[in-house]
């Protein structure tokens, strides 16, 4: 018994330290992971610094190399300008002079003729007024009909005619009318050309700037208390002599605004719990799930608070003296065959077994199908889950006494792999009677995890036949609520007379052994 305390304990250790070794396996793990991630974003953005960077780099020069130019080429357009002002006024002055001077010749021959003085004007004209700037194909197409004013075509100049930019430029005319003819023909100066054609709009069009689709928002930059979310869009064309600048490629938006420490939220109240037992008083019972978890240093109730729990009794009616179980279950038992349950604890547990197959209505359709294993040092499966009460009798009778430790984790672990062949519409029960303390290949802690892995997908009870058994050693093991889940008797030789007591413990839904075999109605717990 010492011997097999210390292996329990040994056990024990090393599976906590096994444990514990694989929680920090996965710990560094998940570091390592999230150091890589910090270490790519490092990276990228280091990346993009360093391309934004080259790009502001070859902006600033492109603008230092513009702005060179401008400076140049305004400094070469106010010296043109100058010299053109300067001409001008030359130009006016001679035009001036030369009249004055045709005016003095004309007289003085006038007197030597003793004629009458001549007053001589020359052609006066408007000023030039310019025309629209037009495609020069269509302005030669024009100047063959003699048209240089669009407005003798009686319309509107459509957007094809006309030379809004480009390469080359467009033709445009500038024409003026005669104010009045000169006097004197002889002597007056003849009008001077009414029409000049010059090349207009010789320049770049404009690209405007095109931007791509946004992208996906960031994550939050933080998890509660407001952090901040972005996206992005590429600049696919961007804008060139002169086209209209770029919308902003970037936004920024508030995320995640709720406080830090905030208290958990719950769903709704689920429905009602089918009663635990069909009489001698159940459980029903409901209860509220987290929908979001506590943050921070909010708050939450406990799982069996007022607040998220409520349960009531129900069926508070006597049991029947003599019942058959009629419930549409797949029912797992796990019979033990270790050494303290000794041959003759052994052959009672194996009469109570078959008395049990005579209280249930095994249809795969709509009744029982049950699954049996033993268990010592091993697990032994005596039946899989069926419904066939032939073939479960046989493997019953056909069982025989091991005799050794009690390994009670392995039979959890082993009733969860027979669940696999259950059927989807019924309910599944996984039933253990023993008589001992778990022992090695499995220690309590072992128990127990195999109890865990199994209560998710099975409703775990336990009937103890010993009082040296303790109900709050296997309370752990067994579903919620626990009190409906544990029944005790004091011997393994009294399962048979308390089978009775067995099936109304386990199923919710019986008949009287009399109305069975008559076919009347049946006693059953409120549906969910």
């Amino acid at each position: 018994q010492i011997v097999g305390e210390l292996q329990a304990e040994k056990t024990h250790t090393e599976n906590l330290l096994e444990t514990t070794k694989s929680e920090c396996t996965a710990q560094l793990k998940e570091l390592d992971t999230q150091i890589g991630e910090m270490n790519d974003k490092q990276n990228e953005g280091a990346r993009i610094e360093s391309e934004a960077s080259a790009i502001k780099s070859d902006a600033t020069g492109t603008i230092t190399s513009i702005e060179s130019q401008g400076r140049k080429l305004l400094r070469e357009w106010g010296a043109v300008n100058e010299e053109c002002k300067k001409t001008i006024l030359q130009l006016r002055n001679n035009v001036c002079g030369t009249k004055k001077l045709k005016q003095e010749v004309i007289t003085i021959e006038a007197k030597q003729r003793k004629g009458e003085r001549l007053e001589i004007a020359d052609c006066s004209v408007s000023d030039f007024t310019p025309g629209e700037c037009l495609n020069a194909e269509f302005a030669a197409m024009m100047s063959q009909r003699g048209i240089y004013d669009v407005s003798q075509l009686g319309g509107e100049v459509g957007p094809n005619m006309k030379h809004e930019c480009g390469p080359g430029g467009g033709t445009q005319y500038y024409t003026r009318e005669p104010v009045s003819p000169p006097k004197t023909p002889d002597y007056g100066a003849e009008c001077p050309p009414l029409r000049l054609k010059t090349i207009c709009n010789d320049f770049e069009c404009p690209v405007q700037c095109q931007l791509g689709d946004w992208e996906g928002w960031s994550s939050c930059s933080k998890s509660c208390d407001g952090g901040m979310k972005r996206r992005v869009r590429p600049v696919d064309v961007y804008p060139q002599y002169g086209g209209e600048e770029c919308d902003p490629t970037k936004q920024e938006e508030t995320c995640d605004a709720l406080a830090c420490d905030r208290p958990c939220t719950l769903n709704d109240w689920s429905e009602w719990r089918a009663c635990t037992r069909a009489c001698e008083r159940g459980i029903r019972w409901r209860s509220r799930t987290i929908k979001k978890p506590a943050t921070g240093a909010g708050k939450c109730a406990r799982t069996f608070s007022k607040a998220r729990y409520h349960r009531e009794y129900c069926n508070d009616i006597p049991c029947p003296a003599e019942v058959v179980c009629v419930a549409t279950l797949d029912l797992l038992i796990g019979l033990d065959a270790s050494g303290s349950m000794t041959e003759d604890g052994w052959k009672s547990q194996s009469a109570a077994m078959l008395s049990l197959l005579e209280k249930t209505k095994l249809d795969a359709k709509a009744g029982l199908q049950i699954g049996i294993a033993k268990f010592a040092w091993d697990i032994t499966l005596v039946s899989p889950l069926t419904d066939d009460k032939k073939a479960l009798v046989k493997a019953v009778k056909d069982m025989s006494y091991d005799g050794w430790t009690t390994n009670l984790g392995g039979l959890f672990r082993t009733m969860k792999g027979m669940l696999q062949f259950g059927r989807r519409d019924a309910s599944s029960l996984c039933m253990t009677w023993t008589d001992g303390r778990p022992s090695y290949p499995s220690d309590v802690y072992d128990t127990t995890e195999g109890a865990r892995e199994l209560r998710p997908v099975c409703r775990v009870m336990v009937v103890t036949m010993r009082p040296a058994v303790p109900r709050e050693l296997v309370l752990p093991w067994v579903s919620h609520p626990k009190s409906q889940n544990v029944l005790s008797v004091d011997d393994p030789l009294l399962m048979k007379e308390k089978i009775n007591d067995v099936t109304t413990f386990y199923c919710a839904k019986i008949q009287r052994v009399s109305d069975y075999l008559m076919g009347q109605t049946t006693t059953e717990a409120p549906k969910e």
